[in-house]
């Protein structure tokens, strides 16, 4: 018994007459008792009988009554339930929802019409506080997570690359890290980002300790004061991947590939069960 089927059933019974029936469904009559013969040749019953005014249920009708009532009603929450559940929440660092996200949610969108979703930016910790309080479906996180309760999935990772404006000195060629010196450095986020740690790190294992002028809470900030030669910057390539295009920023991997931003998505363990969340990681896998 399809829904399509037990619905028409259910509007004749409602009206007791098929052609009243016929109109409220906005079907054509003869679509209409078409339906209802294909119902009761599967049920093996007649389901109503005629009368001077219209038809009313017969005893199998009656029978069928609740049952059917109770399947559509059922059907239709699962929908409404199926529905509700392509939105998702998401929560994710500033940086990415300002350069990366909008993007990946704009061809998500494109390839699956009826998704939604809530955005938040937060903080590293704020994002694993919201995975497990159940207060966010999904995180992009910019570090490994070790939780026993959340699953992660590694997205391909950019290069963290050395920025300056075309016209600085190391634009044509990096000395090396003895003459960094007291080069202006522009540094993105404050000590505890895990992007900052990152390069924190690596300049130190350098012997560099940056004489730092600004620290900056967006890649964007930190783009236009190198563009505008106030100082050099550690950025990761897909930052900076437009402007060096249009030779407005210079960008130097004097890490040769071993300093690398990750990104990940973070979820809870049982939503690996969760239809719409298996999809839209599946999905962010091929595309990243």
């Amino acid at each position: 018994m399809d829904q399509q089927s037990l619905e028409v059933f259910l509007t004749i019974a409602r009206h007791g007459s098929i052609n009243r029936a016929a109109q409220v469904l906005f079907l054509a009559q003869s679509t209409l008792t078409h339906r209802l013969k294909q119902l009761e040749k599967q049920i093996g019953t007649t389901l109503f009988v005629r009368t001077s005014t219209g038809v009313e249920l017969s005893s199998e009708g009656r029978r069928l009554l609740p049952l059917a009532a109770n399947i559509v009603e059922q059907m239709r929450l699962f929908s409404q339930h199926h529905e509700q559940r392509q939105s998702l929440t998401i929560v994710a660092g500033k940086s990415f929802i300002a350069t990366e996200l909008p993007r990946l949610l704009g061809k998500y969108r494109q390839a699956h019409p009826a998704f939604t979703c809530y955005v938040r930016s937060t903080l590293y910790e704020e994002s694993l506080a919201a995975l497990l309080s159940g207060a966010a479906d999904i995180a992009f996180l910019g570090s490994e997570i070790y939780h026993p309760h959340i699953h992660q999935e590694f997205l391909p990772s950019d290069q963290i690359l050395l920025v300056t404006s075309p016209d600085h000195p190391w634009a044509s060629h990096f000395p090396g890290f003895p003459e960094w010196g007291t080069e202006a450095m522009i540094v993105f986020g404050n000590h505890t980002a895990p992007f900052r740690q990152r390069v924190d790190r690596f300049l130190a294992q350098q012997g560099v300790f940056p004489n730092i002028i600004m620290e900056l809470d967006s890649f964007s900030a930190v783009k236009k004061m190198v563009e505008q030669s106030l100082g050099i910057a550690m950025l990761p390539s897909r930052i900076v991947e437009e402007e060096v295009e249009q030779g407005r920023l210079v960008a130097l991997d004097i890490a040769d590939g071993t300093l690398t931003r990750p990104t990940l998505l973070a979820y809870l363990q049982p939503k690996k069960e969760d239809d719409p969340v298996v999809q839209f990681v599946r999905w962010m896998k091929e595309v990243y």
